[in-house]
């Protein structure tokens, strides 16, 4: 009886392993697009801790790391700067525990914030997340959008 028992739960898991796969792939991408949409678009950064892991890391320029804390402070200096911000999920994909966001953010310059000041104007920016989960949370985060573009936009390079 185990010579039979063995070969068929390990089959049985080989079967269902892609399943389990694409079921936690699926759980994280919808965490992910919750936090872009709920949390990022419609401005509920009280809920922003609910997707992250306690002891997050996203991964800024210049190799520094910054912890949830850090995180949601810059996520209010931006809403700061941009009081009508919007963020849209364009394309989201998940491979094992990684998930990647294309995303779209535009909004009005109306009060300083970010280490900006008030332009009045608006400026559309693309980016690209990738996040890795544990547990069902976020991890860590390396992001990427090009700043050049926002200051251009927004008129705070320097004229010659």
């Amino acid at each position: 009886m185990r010579r039979l028992t063995l070969p068929l739960l390990a089959l049985l898991i080989t079967w269902s392993a892609p399943g389990l796969a694409n079921e936690v792939e699926a759980q994280n991408k919808a965490v992910a697009r919750s936090f872009f949409e709920d949390v990022l678009d419609k401005g509920k950064l009280e809920d922003y801790a609910k997707s992250h892991a306690p002891d997050f890391v996203a991964h800024a320029e210049g190799g520094r790391l910054a912890s949830l804390e850090d995180d949601m402070a810059a996520a209010r200096e931006q809403r700061k700067a941009l009081p009508d911000m919007r963020v849209k999920v364009n394309q989201i994909v998940a491979e094992g525990d990684l998930v990647s966001v294309y995303w779209t953010a535009s909004g009005t310059n109306t009060a300083a914030g970010a280490g900006m000041p008030a332009t009045g104007k608006s400026v559309s920016i693309g980016g690209m997340t990738l996040f890795r989960f544990e547990r069902g949370l976020i991890q860590e985060e390396w992001s990427v959008f090009n700043e050049y573009s926002i200051m251009k936009q927004l008129g705070l390079l320097p004229t010659k």
